[in-house]
C-alpha cells in the first residue's frame, strides 16, 4: 500500500484521481470531525470546510510530500479554514444586521414623517367615510385585526372584508388628497399599520 507521500507525488505528477481519492478516504474523518468541533457542531459548515481543505490539498499536493506532515497539515488547515468560515459568517451577520438597522431607521423615519403629516387630519377624514367603511379601516389598521377577524366582526367573508378594506382605504386616500396629502393606497395602509396603533 502506498504511503501518503507516494500518493501525493502521484497526484501532483499525473493528477491521478485514484491517488487523491485514497488520501481523501484516509483523512476524511480526521478533517471533517476537526472542522465539526471548530464550527460548533454545524454539519453543513463542517462539510464546506472539509471540501475547502481537500481542494487546497489538491492545489498544494506537490509541496506536501513528507508523509509525517500530512495529518498535521490537514488538521491545522481544517482549524484555520473553520476559523475563517466562522469569521466570514460573523461578518455576513454583522452586515445583514447593519443593513436591517439602516432599513428600519430609514423606514421608520419616512413613515414617521408621513404619520406626522397624517395625524392631524386622519380622524376627520375617517369621519367622512361611511360607517361600514370606517369600521373596516378601524378594525384592520387601528385594531390590527387580520382580514378573517375583520370579516367575522362585519359578518363578511375574509375575501369580502379584504375588498371592503381596500375600497375604504382608496376612499380615505382620496379624502386625504383633497387635504393636500397625496399617497398611494398601499403606502397609506403601510403608514396606518406602522403608526396608527
Amino acid at each position: 500500500m502506498a504511503d501518503d507521500s507516494e500518493l501525493l507525488r502521484g497526484y501532483a505528477a499525473t493528477r491521478a484521481e485514484s491517488a487523491f481519492a485514497e488520501l481523501v478516504r484516509r483523512y476524511l474523518n480526521l478533517v471533517y470531525f476537526a472542522a465539526l468541533r471548530q464550527v460548533g457542531g454545524d454539519a453543513h459548515r463542517a462539510e464546506d470546510v472539509t471540501q475547502a481543505v481537500f481542494t487546497l490539498l489538491a492545489r498544494k499536493a506537490s509541496s506536501l510530500t513528507r508523509p509525517q506532515t500530512l495529518a498535521g497539515w490537514l488538521h491545522t488547515t481544517a482549524r484555520f479554514m473553520a476559523s475563517e468560515a466562522l469569521r466570514a459568517e460573523r461578518r455576513r451577520v454583522a452586515r445583514e444586521q447593519e443593513a436591517h438597522t439602516m432599513h428600519e431607521l430609514s423606514t421608520d423615519s419616512a413613515a414617521g414623517n408621513e404619520w406626522e403629516q397624517l395625524r392631524p387630519v386622519i380622524d376627520d377624514a375617517l369621519g367622512e367615510l361611511s360607517a361600514s367603511d370606517r369600521e373596516a379601516v378601524l378594525l384592520r389598521f387601528f385594531a390590527n385585526l387580520p382580514f378573517a377577524e375583520v370579516g367575522a366582526k362585519l359578518n363578511l367573508s375574509e375575501n369580502t372584508a379584504r375588498m371592503r378594506v381596500e375600497r375604504a382605504l382608496e376612499k380615505l386616500r382620496a379624502l386625504l388628497a383633497r387635504r393636500g396629502l397625496t399617497s398611494t393606497s398601499a403606502a397609506l395602509g403601510a403608514v396606518l399599520t406602522n403608526q396608527a396603533a
